[in-house]
């Protein structure tokens, strides 16, 4: 059965060139016209009539010249930084990051703000609201030159009613954010799962920006996971898919946040490796430099140290971890597996046993060509940034006919 194709009206094929052509020039800048010509398909006319419009509305600007051939010099494009700006929240358990970002994806503002998130939906959006209210006054961004709010919050997101569905983390369930920030700040308002934020930075700014599909794994304080699957985020069927930290590792094992038993969260996450370490301890009681520990930096430190019953909970851990990512290329076969997390030296610790694991359990061919990347400057404010990047991936996105 055939459904018939609805015809592409005026305006909406010049929106779809416009945003064909601002992305050749995110992706190329700085861009002759000509080269433009050649990698859209699109006319010279139309070429030189959008490229114009798109300079008139501040989208781009001219930068140069290309060198000389005998010819006339081509002029060079490029995406206008101050042509609008963009608002990523990211929500923690007692803390929200704001960032100001400009089209580049870069931070011009950034502000934090201490306030007791977790266990407190009901008083969230005030905070929320007076927050970004009184950053968007410091800023003195013009409120034309706002293009949307993105927020990342932890756990399961209805995009679509821009609801936290559960967040384990935060204890929020059900919580609707996205329409009543709307409504205050008449502006698009996007909402989505930090993890979701952190892979569409790296897909439109970072090592990302390679790849048709791939995965981003991101650990701390819980574990994550995002998917691009041909150029496209994955979320399934209701949208709350990829929840890689709650796959069940050990059926009778620890307990999980979720309320689950024996979820990998448990053994791959800040708590997770504190509660291996504990264990380590318990059962080499005679060792004379056993030390407890209530922080996963301080247990860092004593690893780097060469306190043996540390390094061997992270040796375990990168195992763990390692198992699961091979997991993953077996049932997604990557190009490329991102791996995030905000402590340095912790992913160092847990690389060489991750590593083998990963090898070890990646079925037949699916690892030949895998490429592996460890993020080790992922920040907080990445996080934010990223949050950021929803906007500006809805604003360089060509629109859908139907």
């Amino acid at each position: 059965m055939y459904r018939q194709v609805p015809p592409v009206d005026r305006k909406m094929m010049q929106k779809i060139n416009q945003n064909t052509l601002l992305n050749l020039i995110r992706v190329h800048a700085p861009i002759s016209r000509t080269e433009l010509r050649r990698l859209s398909g699109l006319s010279q006319g139309t070429i030189f009539g959008m490229t114009a419009s798109l300079i008139e509305q501040q989208l781009i600007v001219e930068t140069g010249e290309t060198q000389s051939t005998g010819g006339r010099k081509a002029e060079l494009l490029e995406i206008y930084p101050e042509g609008g700006y963009v608002l990523g929240l990211e929500i923690r358990e007692y803390e929200l990051v704001m960032v100001l970002l400009n089209l580049h994806g870069n931070i011009v503002a950034i502000e934090h703000y201490e306030a007791q998130f977790r266990s407190n939906a009901v008083y969230a959006l005030d905070w929320i609201t007076t927050s970004v209210d009184a950053f968007i006054r410091r800023t003195q961004v013009p409120r034309e030159k706002l293009l949307g709010i993105g927020c990342g919050v932890s756990g399961g997101v209805n995009t679509h009613l821009g609801e936290v569905v559960d967040s384990w983390i935060l204890d929020w369930h059900n919580v609707t954010i996205g329409p009543p920030l709307h409504e205050h700040f008449k502006l698009p308002v996007f909402v989505d799962n930090s993890v979701n934020c952190l892979i569409c930075y790296e897909r439109l700014f970072r090592s990302g920006q390679m790849y048709h599909n791939f995965l981003l794994v991101t650990f701390g304080r819980g574990l994550g996971m995002a998917a691009i699957i041909r150029d496209s985020p994955f979320r399934g069927s209701q949208g709350l898919g990829a929840e890689f930290g709650h796959i069940p590792f050990d059926a009778h094992g620890r307990f999980c946040e979720c309320g689950n038993q024996g979820c990998l969260e448990a053994y791959v996450s800040d708590h997770g490796i504190l509660r291996t370490y504990a264990e380590i301890v318990a059962g080499a009681s005679s060792h004379a430099d056993a030390v407890d520990v209530s922080l996963v930096e301080q247990l860092v430190e004593l690893a780097m140290q060469g306190n043996q019953d540390a390094l061997r909970a992270f040796e375990l851990t990168g195992t763990y971890l390692g198992n699961g990512l091979a997991c993953l290329v077996n049932l997604f076969n990557p190009e490329c597996l991102i791996i995030c997390n905000e402590g340095e030296h912790l992913l160092s610790l847990l690389s060489p046993s991750m590593k083998t694991a990963l090898k070890q359990h990646t079925f037949s061919q699916l690892g030949k060509n895998l490429q592996l990347i460890c993020e080790k400057s992922t920040t907080i404010e990445s996080w934010a940034r990223g949050a950021g990047c929803l906007v500006l991936q809805d604003f360089f996105a060509s629109p859908k006919q139907f």
